[in-house]
């Protein structure tokens, strides 16, 4: 048994099997009599999910985040064997049974991971150490709770798959449930709440540069999380490009054949609506449990081919190797960045980075030939130098970072890279509780636009400018200490020996940075040195740890001079509240400072809503009359008419109010929206609170949008004024 479990073969016995001579299961067959099932109801992956989770946990010994990784793993091998079969082939991943005999749980498995090693490889790129890979940890996941977990899935259809209803998102719904009921969340890796993925990448304005991109260059933006987690910006920034595309802007889409043939080439047919991401959409995870559940969450929500990395996201680009078109094995050296490798293939980058976390010693090893500040080790910091890396010239980057980047001593080298090399568009304080109950960590949203290098040679000469003004001024300044407080002889120091008492004063204030008071001015160049001494001597310092890329300089005074002449500015908010407040317990709401949610829809089909209200009416009347009908029995007896009295005046109240509503939202459609169902403009920025309340009358909240409100006047909260300030280029 040993030697099996090692080697993953199958097990051969001389006996024959128990099921011998019985009934065989009809088994699942690409198009054959028995395929899966394609189009299923929401309800009923809901209850896969809850019947996994009760079974998979509820027998103890395993905890949360083995019963996921299980799942996630089981759920990939899946896939790649719907990606593998041929029309009447019978698929791997179900159970195979005569009777009542279940097939050998050693031969299932061996099946199941032949297919996990394949989807390892065809999948994830990883191509190394195949052997070495389970599908599920048998100390902790049993062959049992294996045979009952592809029971359950064996089925259905985990790429073909469609809701009844909509078509669409069923089975990202049920990977989102799945990561919900199952993820504990680890030091370092804390997942982003959506709200706070929306808002980035609505300020990064990237629904704009796509269209933009499409209508121009018939193509769509490269975007990149080298350190993604689960996937949840890239699912977000999948969804978006396509609804706002696809659906929300398609009236600007340019009507020419060229552009149109590559929309379809993108965005069709319906249910691959996603297939633009395999191109233009790549993910770097260290963690192979995350990876593992970022490739499933992009195949679940509609895309099958993502460009998923399971390595560090610090190595060098050589090493992310796949087969296919690669964006991210493109590289070449960067006189403006110390002769380092670049990639600048991509246009948008999104990541929430794991902070402070210990690197293996493979990226130890290289991170000397790869990154200018490889000394450092500080993982959020090194990932900064790897985004300047990863974008193209005015790429677009949106992350979280713990604020101590922005107002420690220590991360002073890393924003003076960030000046460098980035345009600083804004930052964006959020509250204490962004994370909690995970940590505590106080955290802001950094955007930025990568410089084009004729501006970072602009950089560099007003650097080198100031550097060496920096320079002068400092061995004057010293030499004054040593004149007027050690009472060298002036004439020794040929950088002062001529300054009169003014350009002293003058040659003093330049270098401090300061203007000096009336009563300073009085002072005689002595006392004025004495009384500035201490701070001439600590301007004076230079950063030793950093003068290989900036010059021996103190670089504070010389970006203060720089940063004057660049004229930078960045737009400043904080946010009291994004929308929720998370505890152990769960969620709780909260106001938004980040954006809004449309709520009432740009348009409705009124007739729609005409029919819900008749149909809920009509069924009412009819459950009325059923109820009086029962009332009218002469032989009911006192209990009995007492319960139908009740029931049939519970059903007139609801019959009166319904009547209300009905009359109630008419009016309302009949006011915001045109009679064409298209949403007035003088009401575009949803401030009537009766048109918000409408949409959110149970009843209508089948109608309600989810959309990101954009406003263009009337500004309320964060997105509405920094989009209104017009950052991106």
């Amino acid at each position: 048994m040993k030697d099996w479990l090692e080697d993953g073969s199958l097990s051969i016995a001389n006996e024959l099997p128990a099921y011998y001579g019985k009934p065989k299961k009809k088994l699942l067959v690409v198009e054959g009599e028995r395929d899966l099932v394609k189009r299923f109801e929401p309800n009923e992956l809901k209850s896969v999910v809850t019947d996994l989770h009760n079974v998979l946990w509820g027998g103890g010994g395993t905890d949360d985040r083995e019963i996921l990784n299980s799942l996630v793993k089981l759920l990939l091998a899946k896939i790649q064997d719907e990606y593998d079969r041929d029309t009447n082939e019978e698929y791997h991943f179900q159970i195979h049974q005569h009777g009542d005999e279940v097939e050998p749980t050693e031969q299932l498995y061996g099946r199941i991971n032949n297919l996990y090693r394949r989807a390892l490889d065809k999948q994830l790129n990883v191509t190394e150490n195949l052997e070495q890979q389970f599908v599920i940890n048998l100390e902790k996941f049993s062959f049992g709770k294996l045979v009952y977990t592809v029971q359950k899935l064996e089925e259905y259809s985990f790429v073909d798959g469609k809701s009844t209803i909509d078509g669409k998102d069923i089975l990202g719904d049920f990977f989102e449930q799945i990561q919900r009921d199952g993820f504990k969340q680890d030091k370092g890796q804390f997942f982003t709440p959506t709200n706070v993925v929306r808002f980035l990448l609505y300020a990064m304005e990237v629904d704009e540069l796509a269209l933009r991109k499409l209508n121009e260059n018939t193509t769509l933006p490269y975007i990149i999380d080298p350190s993604c987690g689960s996937g949840t910006f890239l699912i977000e920034a999948m969804k978006m490009v396509t609804k706002e595309i696809k659906y929300r802007r398609r009236k600007e889409v340019k009507k020419s054949r060229m552009v149109q043939d590559r929309f379809d080439d993108f965005f069709m047919p319906n249910e691959k609506e996603h297939r633009w991401a395999q191109i233009f959409i790549y993910a770097i995870e260290h963690n192979p449990d995350l990876g593992t559940a970022t490739k499933v969450n992009m195949i679940l929500h509609g895309d099958g081919s993502t460009n998923t990395f399971v390595k560090d996201g610090l190595l060098p680009f050589r090493f992310y190797q796949k087969t296919e078109h690669n964006a991210l094995a493109q590289y070449a050296e960067d006189a403006l960045y110390n002769r380092k490798d670049s990639n600048a293939q991509f246009d948008i980058l999104v990541s929430n980075p794991p902070f402070s976390v210990n690197l293996d010693n493979e990226t130890k090893n290289r991170l000397n030939a790869t990154f200018v500040f490889h000394g450092k080790k500080n993982s959020e910091n090194l990932l900064i130098e790897r985004y300047y890396q990863l974008l193209k010239e005015n790429g677009r980057m949106g992350v979280v970072l713990p604020e101590s980047v922005f107002d420690t001593t220590e991360n002073k080298y890393i924003r003076l890279f960030l000046y460098k090399y980035f345009l600083v568009r804004a930052v964006i304080s959020l509250p204490q509780v962004t994370f909690e109950p995970f940590t505590s960590t106080k955290t802001s949203l950094l955007l930025a636009q990568r410089k084009t290098d004729a501006e970072i040679r602009e950089w560099n000469e007003i650097w080198a400018k100031h550097s060496n003004e920096y320079s002068k001024l400092k061995t004057r300044a010293e030499n004054y200490i040593k004149v007027y407080i050690e009472g060298e002889d002036k004439k020794k120091f040929p950088s002062i020996k001529t300054d009169t008492v003014e350009g002293t004063r003058n040659t003093l204030a330049a270098f401090l940075q300061i203007e000096f008071s009336d009563e300073e001015n009085k002072l005689e160049i002595k006392r004025l040195v004495e009384k500035h001494r201490i701070q001439i001597e600590e301007i004076a310092r230079i950063d030793k740890d950093i003068a290989d890329v900036f010059g021996r300089v103190n670089t504070t005074w010389v970006f203060r001079e720089a940063a004057k002449e660049l004229r930078l500015s960045v737009f400043m908010a904080e946010a009291e509240n994004i929308g929720y407040k998370r505890t152990k317990r769960g969620e709780k709401w909260q106001p938004n400072d980040l954006f809004d949610l449309e709520i009432a829809p740009e348009s409705i089909e009124i007739a729609k809503v005409v029919k819900l209200y008749e149909d809920t009416k009509e069924d009412l009347q009819i459950r009325i009359a059923e109820v009086e009908r029962e009332l009218a029995k002469e032989k009911l007896d006192k209990i009995k008419k007492g319960i139908y009295g009740r029931r049939l005046q519970r059903l007139k109240t609801e019959l009166t109010e319904t009547e209300t509503e009905e009359t109630r939202v008419l009016a309302a459609l009949a006011h915001f929206y045109d009679a064409g169902g298209n949403l007035l403009a003088e009401y575009k920025t949803r401030l009537d609170a009766e048109l918000k309340a409408v949409f959110l009358l149970p009843r209508m909240e089948r109608f309600k949008s989810e959309y990101v409100l954009i406003r263009q006047t009337d500004h309320q909260n964060i997105l509405d004024n920094l989009r209104a300030a017009k950052l991106w280029r």
